[in-house]
């Protein structure tokens, strides 16, 4: 017979227990569950590194799952093998087929103080150990790690990120990138040793299946800038010191080769380095033709200093020649710059005594004479006349008319010398043909000098004209003339070298009596060249500019960017600029600045520019710009291409592109002539548009840039102004929609800076407009 009362007490601890150990167990179980489900799926679709992780959750025995798997047919097959799996009542939710990262882009970056790693890798482990090995490579610089798990890595990806991180301090500054198989190495190299290995890199990756593509690889900057050649045996000339660049190299190894015929090795242990002085290549040259007529003998370039030292010709003549010539061509300072060494002067030959010749016997020629010889009046016994006691007086000679002295004159045209004019007398004549043929050796010099008596001394006229030829041959083209003892010049320099040896032998010592000519306008330096270069690491200026004026307005456009302070400027100050040589120089800098990588040169009137650029909008922009930017009479050939890598999507490059995309599709369209911008439902969404992208790069320091068109300018109408009230206007309304306004920065271009050309279709639309710029 049941007793309840004795059981149900039983009854009640076990429950508590059954209760307690679902409480227990239930997560366990679920825990349990999930993993099996998700070993399930990757059984079924297999591993996907860098898309979004497989995750299950369950509920009961209800299992949601989500994530990313390499196919759809995987996918599938994952879930009819997760509603299979023991336990699992159903399955709900889906996975979904990865869709792999399109350009798979990545970097390395290297500042003075910090490392930045950004961009797409394949997974954690991979993030993790290349930020370990950028902290091996480069101990005490601060790691800035950027990088972002995804899906679509190329082939041998880690390996590649590896070997990149282990060049990276090879680079004094810049910047390694990959995308997809492509990688690019940009920057200064931190020594000539380390460039060349950054080369070999991009000549032989260490991975294979990736290329190299040219991005702006620089040689380090050398100061002092040495370079030497030495020809020690007569069968070997050894090049040590610095070379600028592989074209120079080549122009070098082939003077010395003409200079220095087979069976003589030139032996090339010359290093890259920019920083190369004025004239590099011409003394280069220079110290070939002269070490090719030593028998042994050094050559070196110490900065602007030329030095040649040696043992000269075995004889004693040719050697004196070759040193006066090297004496003519070097200037002043030739005893300072040349020593050479010439075998001892021959003795004087020594004449045999003539032998003693007795003096004229005469007194059986000549009678002795008579008492009545002389005597005036009377006759000789043989009837002749008497002599006459004094030859009769002549009548005084005419004074001699003036005869107007031509002016002398030597013009150096090409490979001809022609010298007219008066000399006063032959052996003036004769040395300054000498002269002419030590000083202009490679010239065909012509002759028209005439003999004529006036003027100033044969001394004073040699000297004076002697250092007229001195003046013409710092030239590569031009005429010095002599007039009633005044020197004119006028012709061209082919370069600063040229014209401030000219300048340093007018400010010296000069003949006697000739007046130099007071100002040098009339000698100009062409070609008149300027060279810039701007990449993430530094701009560089290279050349001549016509004024500090110039250089100053230079200096500011770079002081505007983020390349503030990392400017390199070896720029000379020469005079004779082209008309418009400084507002073109100042349009080029802006264009280039606004690139990622590029470089131009300003030749005369005639501009080239080369770049890359992650924006299409900047490439139109630019290209458009050369083309209708520069002063009358300048040309322009402009080559703008996108870049293929370096172009970094996550934030605040992919910020950018979307802003630029948004200023093409959709320019915010202002009132013509004026600042007010009506918020249409078109205008109000694009603004919007804006403000949320850039509330994807909270802190980026963004540039509003107003731009006009040209309307109005005809009458006086300020442009300049319009575009910027336009651009504060842009900057309110953003703030009023959430953006910091410290983080907005307005600017003005006016019609400067036209995205299309002044007269094509839909111009006056897009060039009345307002872009953005994000800081990088």
């Amino acid at each position: 017979m049941s007793q309840p009362t004795r059981w149900l007490w039983g009854v009640i601890p076990l429950a508590l227990l059954w209760g307690a150990g679902n409480l227990l167990l239930d997560d366990a179980i679920q825990r349990d569950v999930a993993n099996r489900a998700e070993r399930a799926v990757e059984a079924s679709a297999g591993a996907t590194p860098g898309a979004r992780p497989v995750t299950a959750q369950v509920e009961g025995r209800d299992v949601t799952i989500g994530g990313e798997v390499m196919s759809s047919d995987g996918a599938a097959k994952a879930m009819a093998q997760l509603r299979g799996e023991f336990g699992v009542r159903r399955a709900l939710g889906g996975l979904s087929q990865v869709v792999a990262q399109k350009p798979y882009s990545w970097f390395v970056s290297r500042l003075p103080n910090v490392v930045t790693i950004g961009g797409f890798v394949p997974d954690l482990a991979v993030a993790d150990a290349n930020v370990a090995a950028a902290g091996a490579a480069l101990p005490g610089l601060r790691i800035d790690d950027r990088q972002t798990v995804a899906f679509g890595a190329p082939q041998g990806f880690a390996a590649m990120s590896a070997a990149m991180i282990a060049a990276l301090p090879r680079l004094a500054t810049g910047r390694i990138a990959l995308d997809d198989g492509r990688f690019c190495i940009e920057g200064k190299a931190a020594t000539p040793e380390a460039f060349l290995a950054l080369e070999a890199i991009g000549t032989k990756p260490p991975v294979a299946g990736f290329s190299a593509v040219s991005c702006g690889l620089e040689p380090p900057t050398i100061s002092p800038y040495r370079w030497s050649a030495a020809h020690a045996t007569p069968d070997a000339v050894e090049i040590q010191g610095f070379v600028p660049d592989e074209a120079t190299r080549r122009q070098i190894l082939a003077a010395f080769q003409t200079a220095f015929p087979s069976p003589v090795a030139i032996r090339d242990g010359m290093l890259p380095g920019v920083g190369a002085p004025s004239a590099f290549l011409a003394k280069v040259r220079r110290a070939a033709s002269e070490l090719a007529r030593l028998r042994s003998g050094k050559a070196e370039i110490d900065g602007d200093a030329y030095k040649l030292s040696g043992l000269g010709p075995s004889d004693y003549a040719a050697c004196q020649a070759l040193r006066l010539q090297i004496a003519q061509l070097d200037g002043p300072d030739s005893v300072a710059q040349a020593t050479i060494e010439c075998p001892p002067a021959p003795p004087e030959p020594v004449m045999p005594p003539l032998p003693e010749i007795p003096g004229p016997v005469l007194h059986d020629v000549i009678p002795a004479p008579g008492p009545d010889r002389g005597t005036r009046g009377q006759s000789s016994p043989s009837g002749a006349p008497p002599a006459a006691s004094a030859a009769a007086p002549q009548a005084p000679a005419p004074p001699a008319k003036p005869v107007p002295v031509a002016p002398w004159t030597a013009r150096l045209s090409g490979e001809r010398l022609t010298l007219s004019g008066a000399v006063p007398d032959a052996g003036a004549k004769a040395s300054l043909l000498a002269q002419a043929g030590r000083l202009f050796g490679g010239a065909t010099v012509e002759d028209r000098m005439e003999l004529a008596a006036g003027g100033s001394s044969a001394a004073d006229f040699a000297a004076s004209a002697g250092y007229a030829l001195e003046a013409l041959s710092k030239l590569k083209a031009g005429s010095v003339s002599i007039r009633d003892n005044a020197l004119s010049i006028a012709g061209e320099a082919a370069d600063a070298a040229g014209w401030q040896g000219l300048q340093a032998l007018l400010a010296g010592a000069r003949p006697a009596g000739l007046v130099l000519p007071s100002a040098m306008a009339t000698v100009t330096v062409r070609p008149y060249g300027l060279s810039l270069s701007a990449d993430r690491g530094g701009a560089a200026f290279s050349g001549y500019l016509p004024d500090e004026a110039t250089r100053a307005a230079l200096h500011a456009l770079v002081a505007e960017t983020p390349l503030a302070g990392k400017l390199e400027d070896t720029t000379v100050i020469l005079p004779g600029a082209p008309d418009g040589f400084a507002q073109a120089a100042k349009a080029v800098l802006a264009d280039l600045l606004r690139l990622d990588i590029g470089s131009a040169t300003l030749t005369d009137r005639t501009v080239m520019l080369r770049g890359l650029t992650c924006r299409d909008l900047i490439r139109s922009e630019v290209e458009t710009s050369a083309a209708t930017g520069l002063p009358p009479g300048f040309s322009a050939d402009v080559v703008v291409s996108q870049r293929q890598t370096g172009c970094v999507v996550d934030p605040p490059a992919s910020c950018q592109n979307d802003l630029d995309g948004l200023t093409r599709q959709n320019p915010v369209l202002f009132a013509q002539g004026t600042a007010v911008v009506d918020l249409d439902p078109v205008t109000e969404r694009v603004i919007g548009e804006a403000a949320s992208i850039l509330k994807k790069c909270p802190g980026a320091r963004v540039t509003i840039e107003g731009h006009a068109n040209r309307d109005g300018e005809w009458r006086g109408f300020d442009n300049l102004d319009l575009s910027m009230r336009r651009a504060e206007r842009v900057r309110d309304e953003l703030a009023r929609r959430g953006i910091d306004p410290a983080q907005l920065v307005v600017k003005g271009y006016g019609s400067t800076r036209p995205l299309l050309p002044y007269g094509a279709a839909q111009a006056r639309e897009m060039n009345r407009r307002v872009q953005f710029t994000v800081a990088k």
